[in-house]
């Protein structure tokens, strides 16, 4: 009996030495993936003594898909700004106490107006970086020639017939949305008419199209898998400060603008340590050294003002203005998405 007492305590006691080995404060955040400075969230875990395990989506399709089916209670999630209102509209988001972001006043408030458009009140959503939409290419093998002109028919070059070396993002708005550019229309026109002007450019398009990703091709194009991508600029900037053949351009007929915002989710678990990560990025001295990572648009006034000027003065990270009056903001399309969607899906399965 003895011994018996003696395995149950040993039992006992490793049980209790596991349970003290494992944090009880886990926050889990969905994100786009190398979205975020891994140094500031070592730091987070230190400071608050808890443990933040990161997932990745490719895209905001994919993302609501796996909130919607998956069993995982996550706390945070990275959606664009199109989607925000989605999530609102399905009940899935925790309005904002904004008595618990003591650093939410960094933020800039005119790009806090600009969020307006898809969360009315800025009541659910904290903006967390800003971004436009262009093209990444190998030089080693795209001539220069190619990308004098810097626009999306380079898309539809004969240059790349039967090479299989270009690829777009696997994201309706942004395929559909540069083929509605391209076409003389805005990227938020969903009507018949616009979507068969789309249709006809992305034919075209579509023959040198490899695939449609958003995330093998930082990687491919740098390996020479894909010559051409499209790509968000800070993945491109990311990969070019790495590798000195690539680089990006902005097409000359305009893109598409995003920004993509921290929101907690309602069915989240952990919703005080939730609160505690976004003021965190916030604070102004982490957003600088997040964007200095990221290399993305920062919407934090209190980060920009102390970035770099070599950083604030390049025009592929901020565009002048002259640029962005020739962009646009993805909005929420409500019922008129279907007919994007359909077109994607056909494009993609040709």
């Amino acid at each position: 009996m003895k011994n018996i007492a003696r395995l149950m305590l040993i039992v006992i006691m490793l049980i209790l030495l596991a349970a003290c080995g494992k944090k009880s404060n886990v926050l889990y955040v969905f994100n786009w993936s190398d979205y975020i400075n891994p140094d500031l969230v070592k730091q987070f875990e230190e400071t608050y003594d808890c443990e933040v395990r990161e997932s990745y989506f490719e895209s905001n399709e994919n993302m609501l898909t796996k909130i919607e089916s998956s069993r995982q209670a996550y706390d945070i999630i990275v959606p664009s700004g199109d989607h925000v209102t989605i999530l609102v509209q399905k009940g899935l988001l925790e309005p904002l106490d904004k008595s618990k972001l003591t650093n939410y006043g960094n933020l800039d408030p005119q790009l806090l107006l600009k969020a307006q458009s898809f969360d009315p009140e800025n009541k659910f959503s904290v903006p967390y970086f800003w971004g436009i939409t262009g093209l990444m290419y190998n030089k080693k093998h795209v001539p220069q020639s190619l990308i004098e002109q810097k626009s999306w028919s380079i898309l539809g070059d004969a240059y790349f017939s039967g090479k299989q070396k270009v690829t777009m993002l696997e994201d309706a708005r942004e395929v559909i949305g540069a083929a509605l550019i391209f076409a003389g229309h805005d990227l938020n026109d969903a009507s018949e008419a616009a979507l068969a002007d789309a249709e006809k450019i992305l034919d075209i398009w579509d023959k040198n199209i490899t695939q449609y990703d958003s995330e093998s091709y930082k990687n491919e194009v740098a390996d020479g898998t894909s010559w051409l991508a499209q790509a968000y600029n800070g993945d491109a900037l990311q990969q070019m400060a790495q590798n000195s053949d690539l680089d990006f351009f902005l097409p000359v007929e305009g893109s598409s603008l995003w920004m993509d915002n921290m929101v907690i989710l309602k069915s989240s678990q952990n919703k005080e340590l939730a609160y505690k990560f976004i003021d965190f990025l916030l604070e102004a001295e982490n957003a600088k050294l997040n964007a200095e990572y990221t290399q993305y648009p920062t919407p934090n006034k209190a980060a920009y003002d102390h970035l770099d000027e070599i950083q604030k003065m390049n025009e592929l990270i901020y565009p002048s203005p002259e640029y962005l009056e020739k962009c646009t903001m993805i909005q929420f399309l409500g019922e008129k998405i279907r007919g994007v969607d359909a077109l994607f899906e056909k494009i993609r399965l040709n």
